[in-house]
């Protein structure tokens, strides 16, 4: 299993599973994704606002041990053990525990000061259409999304490696 370090300062946080793997190697999986569009970029939790009088500056370090304290770290790492159970025909209850995860995901989302540009939204949204085609009967189109994690990966890991943080496997 695939597993990536995320340290900065004293802070480490270890993400395991398919993910990590994306995530450190910033690679796709077995599939390609020639041909596709990535997933529209979700805007809600894309970019932090601009500090005022009132609102202090973010700190990304403060921010992503929050998120850890929170267990965005473990719902994380929750997404890459259920993909790595799956196979290559998940079964329906191996679908419905990979759905529970991301949305636990989504309810511990990664920090704006570190994800400005949302590619952590933008990869849940990409595993909840796999979810979807999976639930269809539709195999390769719920493979392409996984394989397409890749785009947002990279995204996520430049993101982390500006906020100041060391990304490696």
């Amino acid at each position: 299993m695939a597993t990536a370090k995320i340290t900065k300062g004293l802070a480490v946080v270890t993400l395991t599973g398919a993910l990590a793997g994306g995530l450190a190697a910033c690679g796709g999986s077995a599939g390609s994704s020639a041909g596709t569009t990535p997933a529209p970029r979700s805007t809600a939790t894309a970019t932090a606002p601009a500090p005022g009088p009132t609102q202090p500056k973010a700190d990304p370090t403060k921010d992503m041990a929050a998120w850890v304290a929170a267990g965005g770290v473990n719902d994380f790492n929750s997404i890459g053990q259920n993909l790595s159970a799956m196979g290559a025909s998940p079964t329906p209850s191996q679908i419905s525990a990979l759905n529970g995860a991301i949305a636990k995901a989504r309810a511990h989302p990664i920090p704006a000061s570190v994800d400005p540009k949302g590619a952590y939204s933008a990869m849940l949204d990409r595993l909840q259409k796999a979810v979807t085609a999976y639930r269809k009967g539709d195999v390769v189109a719920a493979a392409s999304e996984i394989n397409s994690l890749s785009t947002d990966m990279t995204t996520l890991q430049s993101e982390m490696k500006a906020a100041g943080f060391d990304v490696s496997p």
